[in-house]
């Protein structure tokens, strides 16, 4: 039924839905012997990010669950971390590649890529048995999906819901203001974290109200992108200066970091402009306007 509530259910009915699908589809993805591996780690990655959302959208509700289930998903992320990161470095340098095609570079990003491809190779060596922690995991994720039908969500529906917009909106506003007042990579990396799940959270109640929330979801989910891209090459930067002996080299290093550095100005200003917009109202104004969706759409259930 997808990433999204449902008129017809109960609050507690959909998030146990949602949560069910979530964890079905990575199971799917662990267990299919076809999938590439690394693509594979990529989508189950996203699923846990989608059922952390998930549970941030209703944490009131889950009451002391909730730390529980966030720590649990959190974990489990950061176990296939490593091989992710070491994927999305390459692809991060192919997305650099292609700015600066006309700049006459091609030796240099090929020679880095060459670099990038060994060392996300000698990443997976070290896992000594990659498959069957990938095996595990989805022994995991089965015991998990089976104790969603145990999740207890208790209080009054729309007091739960504005509380998580509220929570994950204001961290979004807040790390933008201060980014604006000091930018650094750590208050845009929680900016991005935030304004991600800012997104799942309108991926689940974009029923209240289609077209206006639907709008800002193709907003977020650039914003998004321009958070994440940039991200990578902030990562990229500590890694050509941290890991010179992982990727010695005869090219320009220093030309390379000259491009990431344009590059990552050129993405933050984009993203500075939907981000300001994204969060231009304050976030109690905010979380009363949603609020004031649910109810009507809750009304017109009744009729």
């Amino acid at each position: 039924m997808g990433y999204q509530f449902k008129q017809e259910e109960s609050l507690a009915s959909g998030v146990q839905r949602i949560a069910q699908e979530q964890l079905s589809q990575a199971i799917c993805e662990l267990q299919n012997p076809k999938r590439d591996r690394h693509q594979a780690i990529h989508e189950v990655r996203k699923q846990f990010k989608k059922l952390r959302g998930l549970i941030r959208l209703v944490c009131s509700g889950l009451g002391d669950d909730f730390s529980r289930l966030n720590i649990w998903y959190s974990a489990a992320g950061r176990r296939l971390s490593r091989v992710r990161d070491a994927e999305s470095m390459l692809e991060s340098l192919k997305k650099l590649s292609k700015r600066f095609s006309d700049s006459g570079h091609e030796a240099l990003f090929s020679e880095f890529e060459r670099k990038l491809l060994i060392r996300r190779q000698n990443i997976v060596e070290e896992w000594i048995d990659l498959d069957r922690e990938l095996e595990k995991l989805s022994e995991q994720l089965e015991e998990a999906r089976d104790s969603v039908g145990n999740w207890k969500i208790e209080g009054a529906v729309e007091k739960i819901i504005s509380h998580g917009l509220k929570q994950t909106y204001q961290q979004g506003a807040k790390a933008l203001k201060k980014i604006h007042r000091h930018p650094n990579d750590e208050l845009l990396h929680d900016c991005r974290k935030a304004s991600k799940n800012h997104l799942y959270h309108m991926r689940l109640i974009v029923d209240f109200w289609q077209p206006v929330i639907s709008a800002r979801i193709v907003e977020l989910d650039r914003l998004n992108d321009l958070l994440g891209d940039d991200h990578d090459l902030a990562v990229m930067t500590q890694l050509v200066q941290n890991e010179e002996r992982v990727l010695e080299t005869s090219t320009d290093i220093d030309l390379l970091l000259k491009m990431i550095k344009q590059q990552r100005e050129e993405l933050q200003s984009a993203a500075f402009e939907i981000a300001d917009r994204v969060y231009a109202e304050k976030p109690k104004a905010f979380a009363r306007r949603m609020r004031t969706y649910w109810n009507l759409w809750q009304n017109q259930r009744s009729r």
